[in-house]
């Protein structure tokens, strides 16, 4: 059985080249090259990611999983996921303060 993706949010770099996209019941984040809109990754994260939010400074970009209550770390400049944080039951939103 497959598994409808619904994008349920984005966040762009500052820089505007990368867009981020929290794919929802997909269990991922898209990486989409901005001036060619070519998905250049897909980032296996925890289940049922909701909310999504860029530290641009730092390089980090963290998604609130609902399902698995954590919070998935990706790198920014690997697109790699390099932390999973427990977050309680049924997180779904992200803020970050650089």
């Amino acid at each position: 059985m497959s598994v409808t993706v619904r994008p349920v949010g984005v966040v762009v770099s500052s820089d505007g080249n990368t867009v981020y996209v929290a794919n929802g019941r997909g269990n991922s984040v898209s990486v989409i090259d901005a001036g060619t809109l070519q998905v250049l990754k897909n980032i296996s994260v925890g289940q049922r990611v909701w909310g999504i939010g860029l530290a641009g400074r730092i390089g980090k970009l963290y998604t609130a999983n609902g399902l698995s209550n954590d919070v998935s770390v990706i790198d920014t400049s690997t697109n790699k996921l390099v932390d999973t944080i427990a977050a309680g039951d049924g997180p779904w939103g992200v803020a970050v303060r650089e």
